[in-house]
């Protein structure tokens, strides 16, 4: 090839690592920021009556990371096997979200999210094109869930960012 030609991207590892990997870290890096800027007399207040409030949503982020592995895993190591959706509003009750304190939840995730990372660093062929299908939402591949994880951080960043003065 040419030093004046750019490299084609022919498959999802090379997509992947520079982008993805680098949003994924960044997630909890935000949330540990906004829970230091954010005052502890809105951890239990809600902007939205449908959605979490300040420290059931954080306290939501630490307990899906490792959810969110084990459907990993589910999908690399069992292809075309069902994954089953959960009742996020009763998972908060049944693990008691309204009682989690946030700095230690997103140092949790923190954590968490780092053995995530670690595990998409995979460079197997086909690493990233595994299935199983989502009880729910139907079909969904490694790379699916990956960049799933991004959208799911931003969606509650912008949601905590709400509390903010």
């Amino acid at each position: 090839m040419s030093p004046t030609k750019t490299p084609r991207i022919h498959n999802r590892q090379m997509a992947n690592n520079a982008y993805l990997l680098s949003s994924l870290r960044k997630g909890p890096v935000v949330v540990q920021w906004i829970v230091a800027h954010a005052s502890p007399e809105v951890y239990d207040t809600k902007t939205d009556p449908e959605r979490f409030s300040f420290r059931e949503a954080v306290a939501h982020l630490a307990d899906w990371e490792p959810i969110l592995q084990a459907r990993a895993k589910q999908i690399k190591e069992n292809p075309g096997s069902i994954i089953v959706g959960y009742d996020e509003g009763q998972r908060a009750i049944d693990e008691n979200y309204a009682a989690v304190d946030p700095a230690e939840a997103v140092k949790r995730w923190a954590e968490s999210r780092d053995e995530s990372i670690e595990y998409f660093k995979t460079e197997a062929p086909g690493f990233w094109d595994s299935v199983a299908r989502h009880s729910e939402r139907g079909d969904i591949s490694l790379y699916d869930l990956a960049n799933m994880e991004v959208a799911h951080d931003m969606y509650h960043i912008e949601h905590l960012l709400e509390f903010l003065p």
